[in-house]
């Protein structure tokens, strides 16, 4: 719909449009605020969470106890209790899950943390008539799961776990007086969620403000070490090409008649000089790639070719296993090799994270084996990851039907996510395929010399 007004004309339908997408960006935005804020806070408790879910799933019968013979309450349920510590030990024994049900860890979680939270704690405020035992034992509850998930997590549980209470109580008690009385609570609740969103709102900000920090370090001295690393460089090629040719002349000069044998060795240990520093600057320009890699920039260094092979020998060997058996558990395919470009020392990291981290997702089965093999599809090379225990597909037109799929932000696998920034600098890519939650494969595409990785991935 077009209106004119005096000499200017106003289309609204590319308006709408406009204001439309600006909706919907914005709401896409908020949507994956929200899912990072949720998913940091988790990876946060993550390290606690096993303490956690032991240490209640003991004191919800231990509490049974406690209200039912030493000090006894109106109303109990041990059925309510067990449920809650069987939840508890779900998640207690989350490093024994297998692969596929490890992708639903944040669902569980929240899950727990609902049911033995805000659910179970206003439930039995509201069967006890909002005795005094009971509310503070909510307000420790709520203390608790405070400290348990974010600030989005602690609103909508709290809410979510309070309506779902309120119902239950209602169907199994129809006066409604507890509920009512409840309100008068809220308040104090109101301000114990409202502190901890602050608390958990700025301990996040700090968490984010310290990675940040280190990132920033780690910038500030790759750039510093660029110049200096530079003038190495350029010095180390000039001593690699005159000082041979130095130490011939002057060897041929001192031979007659005749030179001591130490002075000998001297002059082989000074030739060898450039070879040893070229290798010391190689494995310098390597942090420094790696440290800006990380920091999401890119080097200005030029890129050398190196052997996947070799790198991925490296790479396995620095993999911090537990056993040389688990070791042995990494199955490398030898029948393939190729060249990459890059700093091999950045390319090793980069391989050794994403090996550690598919180690971890098969160190569940017993017995299952990490398959590793490299090939070439067209104009790309590539090196494949995959679990023994998954459906095994080799074949030419499988591997090239993945080009096609979009790369994702491997927002649950950072190693994956640095794998695709280094990748993507010389137009390779990194694609995975899940089924049920559980990593099928892995691929990293590397696009051969001269190709044009992008212009190949759109026709295949």
């Amino acid at each position: 719909m077009t209106f004119v007004t005096g000499q200017s004309t106003v289309n609204t339908d590319k308006s709408l449009v406009a204001a439309s997408n600006i909706f919907v960006l914005a709401l896409l935005q908020l949507v994956r605020q929200v899912r990072d804020t949720i998913a940091g806070g988790i990876r946060h408790i993550e390290g606690n969470m096993v303490a956690v879910c032991v240490c209640a799933a003991i004191m919800f019968p231990a509490y049974w106890f406690v209200w039912t013979f030493l000090f006894p309450q109106p109303y109990e349920n041990l059925s309510l209790r067990l449920v809650g510590s069987l939840c508890c030990l779900i998640v207690a024994a989350k490093d024994r899950w297998p692969n596929r049900a490890r992708a639903y860890l944040p669902v569980v979680w929240l899950g727990t943390v609902l049911y033995c939270g805000p659910f179970f704690f206003t439930f039995m405020l509201l069967q006890n008539d909002t005795s005094t035992v009971w509310l503070l034992s909510t307000m420790a509850g709520l203390f608790l799961v405070v400290l348990l998930v974010d600030w989005i997590s602690l609103f909508v549980l709290f809410i979510g776990g309070a309506i779902m209470a309120w119902r239950v109580h209602l169907l199994l008690t129809p006066e409604t007086m507890a509920v009512g009385a409840y309100f008068q609570f809220v308040p104090i609740f109101l301000f114990a969620l409202v502190t901890g969103a602050i608390f958990n709102y700025r301990a996040a900000g700090l968490r984010q403000a310290k990675e940040r920090a280190r990132l920033e370090l780690g910038l500030f001295f790759a750039n510093e070490m660029q110049a200096p690393l530079f003038s190495v460089r350029t010095n180390t090629a000039s001593l690699k090409k005159f000082l041979p040719s130095l130490v011939h002349a002057y060897s041929a000069s001192r031979r007659p008649p005749g030179m001591p044998e130490s002075m000998r060795q001297h002059l082989q240990a000074l030739e060898l000089v450039p070879t040893r520093i070229e290798a010391a600057v190689e494995q310098m320009r390597g942090a420094i790639e790696i440290l800006m890699s990380e920091g999401g920039q890119v080097s200005a260094a030029p890129d050398g070719t190196s052997s996947m092979l070799r790198c991925l020998d490296e790479a396995i060997a620095r993999v911090p296993l537990a056993a040389e058996f688990d070791r042995a558990r990494i199955i490398v395919d030898r029948h393939s090799d190729f060249l990459v470009s890059g700093s091999p020392v950045l390319l090793v990291h980069v391989l050794q994270r994403v090996l550690d981290a598919a180690c971890n997702e098969v160190a569940s089965d017993s017995g299952a084996e990490l398959m590793v093999s490299l090939g070439q599809v067209g104009r790309w090379n590539y090196l494949r990851l995959a679990d023994s225990a998954s459906e095994l597909r080799g074949t030419v037109a499988r591997l090239r039907s993945r080009l096609s799929r979009d790369d994702r932000e491997f927002s649950d696998r950072p190693d994956l996510a640095l794998a695709k920034l280094v990748l993507e600098r010389t137009g390779g890519a990194v694609t995975r395929s899940l089924t049920l939650g559980r990593t099928d494969e892995t691929v990293l595409w590397f696009a051969k010399a001269g190709a044009n990785a992008a212009e190949d991935a759109r026709s295949a």
